[in-house]
Parts: C-alpha cells; structure tokens; sequence
C-alpha cells in the first residue's frame, strides 16, 4: 500500500535528486511521496486544474524541476484489490465513464501495472474493461469507437501493486498538459 490516500500519479525522469526536486515545487499544491517503485510518487492535491497549469507554466518558462516530471495523471478514484477480484473492481469503478462519453467518441485503455507481474496481465485487464465500457455505451444508445492515435479519452488504470487508480483523461486535457499521458 501506498500509505494515505492519493488523487495524482507522477513519474520522475531518472537523476540524481529530481525526485527531491520535483516533489519539493509540488510540495505547494498538495502532499506527496515517493513508493517504493524507483521514481514513481503519488500525491494528494485539492486544485488538480491549478497545479496542471501551474507545472505547464513552469515549463514553458523553462524550470528545470518541472522538465523533471516524465508524466502525470490525475486520479479519479483509487482502491485496493486482489489481482482475482481486479476486473470486476474496475468494471464497477468505470461504469460512471460511460455517462461522461459522447456518442461517436474515441477510446482506448491503458494499464500501467507496477508489482504483481504473474498475477495480473495488463493487456487481458484492458481488453475486459475496453469490452465492459463499449457494451455500457451501446446500452445508452451510444457508439464508441477504438482509437490508439490521440483518442478522444484514455481510462488511465494506474496501479501500484495492490492497490489501483483510476480516470477518464480527455484529449483536450492530454493537449493543453502534454506531461499528462500515458506511457
């Protein structure tokens, strides 16, 4: 477990005290931590929008602790599992995306696993959850269709050993914050 609850996710490019550095900037918006996964910290923040427009700012005016972070994702929900009970746990947990996606969208899943490599099988989980969350869709009246290049939305699942975070990341979001993406 990470050790508190965590709405944001950040990857840090390897070197010597980025960590430290990044974590010390972002220190203002919110409380973080590292895991006990190299270069990987979690976070709690109360104004997500505002720390993302404050990290591209910092950025784009060249700040090298900001140019530390390879990439984040603001979490939606989190919750710990066990790798039998993971899909349905995640079927549970998307089920409001579906009510928050347009007809004709775009959609792809992505899971980033970290831990439990003989227990949970990324690729396997997204197929589930994509199949699970186009079948909702079709339900309301809705078509989605698949997209690998720039879709419309990404499910973000982001887990770090037992326990799982979660988001529906539009594509406006992945532009205006290039460093919110996905590996």
């Amino acid at each position: 477990m990470t050790h508190g609850p965590w709405n944001v996710l950040l990857t840090v490019m390897p070197g010597p005290r980025h960590v430290s550095n990044v974590l010390g900037a972002l220190d203002r918006f919110g409380r973080f931590r590292t895991t006990w996964f190299k270069d990987v910290c979690v976070g709690w923040v109360d104004d997500m929008t505002g720390m993302l427009d404050r990290i591209t700012a910092a950025r784009t005016a060249g700040e090298p602790w900001a140019h530390c972070i390879a990439r984040m994702i603001p979490v939606e929900r989190v919750f710990a599992f066990e790798p039998e009970d993971l899909v349905e746990q995640l079927k549970a947990a998307v089920a409001s995306f579906a009510d928050r996606l347009p007809d004709a969208a775009t959609l792809c899943v992505r899971v980033e696993r970290r831990g439990l490599e003989d227990r949970v099988h990324s690729r396997d989980v997204e197929h589930a959850i994509a199949d699970h969350l186009f079948a909702l869709a079709e339900a309301a009246g809705k078509r989605l269709h698949v997209s690998f290049d720039d879709p419309d939305f990404v499910v973000a699942v982001e887990m770090i050993g037992p326990e799982c975070g979660i988001a529906l990341i539009p594509l406006e979001m992945r532009r205006r914050h290039p460093f919110v993406r996905l590996p």
